[in-house]
């Protein structure tokens, strides 16, 4: 049996590549209430990743627009297909207290909760990335 990594302590990062920057950045700011931490632009000006912070601790999520091409870009294809990813879903930890509201708050916004047990629900932001709410009661062993 292989001991854990000690020397790992968390997931400092979650990246997405997307499609529509704008309309994933309205997602997860307006929708999620996420915070910019920081913006990386082209020479143009534009904004072609954005990095959020994800709640108290130094943990984040970065949305790169997919015509970013660099040293990380593994699909050099035009297109994102959703069925090529390797990625099933990301969770975000909620507190168990706020689990209901949050749920019924995703619902009024018009999202589909897809699937929900007593301590978390899913649902899909706008160009099909499966998120997580996560109220895991440490309680419970």
């Amino acid at each position: 049996m292989n001991k854990s990594n000690q020397s790992i302590t968390g997931i400092a990062e979650i990246a997405l590549r997307i499609h529509d920057l704008d309309l994933m950045r309205k997602f997860y700011e307006q929708v999620l209430g996420l915070e910019v931490l920081r913006e990386i632009k082209n020479s143009d000006g534009t904004v072609i990743v954005v990095f959020y912070t994800v709640g108290a601790g130094n943990d984040h999520l970065a949305l790169f627009e997919e015509k970013l091409i660099d040293w990380f870009t593994r699909d050099k294809s035009p297109r994102i297909d959703p069925k090529l990813t390797t990625l099933s879903h990301f969770a975000l930890r909620i507190a168990l207290d706020d689990f209901e509201s949050e749920k019924k708050r995703i619902e009024q916004l018009g999202i589909e909760i897809v699937s929900s047990d007593t301590s978390r629900f899913y649902f899909f932001d706008p160009e099909g990335n499966l998120i997580e709410f996560n109220s895991h009661d440490e309680s419970i062993r």
